[in-house]
């Protein structure tokens, strides 16, 4: 892609390079609204301005998120092969329907993800950390993203949701394959093939997960929608969080100043999570509005029916550059990572708590902690939707692994039970979670 391409050739491994330079030499042409193309042959829109953002999504008559409006897609311009259908196609859940049919689905979503307890997550989180660093802690170097990063959210979210070992092997597989268009429709299948096994394993023997709640919710939701929001909330709760640890730890290992302010407590790993989701959040260009009529923006038209993707990235980046002294002040917390208007992500907490406690134990664990390579030799996969790196190497003062049952308290709102009780429950989490770690890194 040439500098003098006239839109945003989002698939193109030139614009990963550097895609913001690449928005703001397209703002400068066409305003907060620019032309891209998705794939080949396939073409839409990005907003890459804060306030048309805002003002647009909470605009639901004027703009939708019901996929079947997207005129592509109902004309049969889509094939069933395009690296786009797994982010994209229509589907019954809280991302892609409007009014009352979207206030019903996410009730059920936000109540079911109400039950979790935060205390909760967070102790599963800090166990699978230790554990996962336990794995490369003696050798003093790691890659970061495959022997970390990818796999903490996976393995939360697996006991949240209450999914069997392999079950979320292969769930979070085929989803790490939709994120990045790869085969897109079978990982599609892979997907909802996995949660239908689920959801009858659920209606045999339903526990205290997510899943579950969902199935017993009052809105009565059809197995199809209970797949559907699952495939909404996890996708969201794992890639997503994956890859704001990873370009967290990138933020952290090559700004000097802001990783000595975390390392020493100056600023908390919370605030500079916030500042990573201005600068470098993991979603960029997504998700998608549908105009249900042509709409004027500036000297240009947006057709009917056209893909509008959210540059939530850009936006960011575009107004913190903007009040760079005001935002360098305090933690700022009005990006738009997290989405805005009546579709905001509803599993906002469950991915800040995995980040946040995946970092900490990270800094706390590994002293000495430094990239291996030169930052300019990192590199990004090419996505659409996200932004995220291939690898983060990395290499630190070797350590012993955490002293046997450490990590393994109690969380303090669980009840108390006989100290051979919670022997027995902590031998039987490791085991589990050892079992799943070597499956998953087999199947890798």
């Amino acid at each position: 892609m040439t500098d003098e391409c006239p839109y945003a050739a989002l698939y193109d491994p030139d614009f990963h390079v550097d895609q913001h330079a690449v928005f703001e030499r397209l703002r400068e042409r066409y305003g907060p609204v620019v032309p891209a193309e998705l794939e080949p042959g396939v073409h839409g829109w990005v907003v890459i301005d804060y306030a048309t953002i805002i003002s647009w999504c909470r605009d639901t008559r004027t703009f939708s998120r019901d996929s079947h409006r997207w005129r592509d897609w109902r004309e049969g311009r889509i094939s069933d092969e395009s690296s786009l259908v797994g982010m994209m196609m229509p589907r019954p859940n809280v991302l892609f329907t409007d009014g009352e049919e979207h206030r019903r689905l996410r009730r059920a979503v936000t109540d079911s993800l109400g039950k979790l307890d935060s205390a909760r997550i967070a102790n599963h989180a800090r166990t699978a950390s230790d554990q996962l660093i336990d794995a490369f802690c003696e050798r003093g170097e790691a890659e970061l993203l495959g022997e970390y990063a990818r796999l903490l959210p996976l393995l939360v979210v697996n006991q949240m949701f209450g999914f069997d070992e392999e079950s979320g092997r292969r769930f979070f597989t085929a989803l790490r394959e939709m994120w990045d268009g790869v085969e897109a429709e079978r990982a599609n299948a892979e997907i909802e093939r996995v949660l239908s096994e689920v959801i009858t394993d659920k209606r045999r023997n339903p526990g205290p997960d997510v899943t579950s709640w969902l199935m017993e919710h009052r809105a009565g939701l059809t197995d199809e929608e209970v797949i559907q929001q699952l495939v909404m909330i996890v996708g969201a709760g794992t890639e997503p969080s994956a890859n704001l640890i990873a370009n967290s730890m990138r933020v952290l290992l090559t700004d000097p100043a802001l990783g000595e302010d975390v390392a020493g407590s100056r600023v908390s790993v919370q605030d500079a999570i916030e500042h990573v989701l201005w600068t470098a959040p993991p979603v960029t260009n997504y998700p998608v509005m549908y105009p249900t009529t042509d709409v004027s923006v500036g000297n240009q038209t947006v057709p009917e029916g056209s893909p509008v993707l959210l540059g939530y990235a850009a936006a960011n980046r575009f107004v913190a550059e903007e009040n760079a002294q005001q935002m360098g002040e305090s933690a700022n917390r009005a990006h738009l990572a997290w989405g805005v208007g009546p579709h905001r992500c509803p599993a906002q907490d469950l991915g800040t708590i995995i980040a946040t406690t995946g970092i900490q134990t990270l800094i706390r664990r590994l002293p000495g902690l430094r990239l291996a390579v030169d930052p300019q030799e990192l590199q990004w996969r090419v996505s659409t939707f996200s932004r995220s790196l291939t690898s983060l190497p990395v290499t630190f003062t070797a350590q012993p692994p955490t002293e046997e049952g450490k990590q393994w308290e109690q969380s303090p709102s669980q009840p108390e039970t006989s100290t051979s009780k919670q022997s027995s429950s902590a031998n039987s989490v490791r085991s589990s979670l050892s079992s799943f770690l070597a499956k998953l890194m087999r199947g890798r």
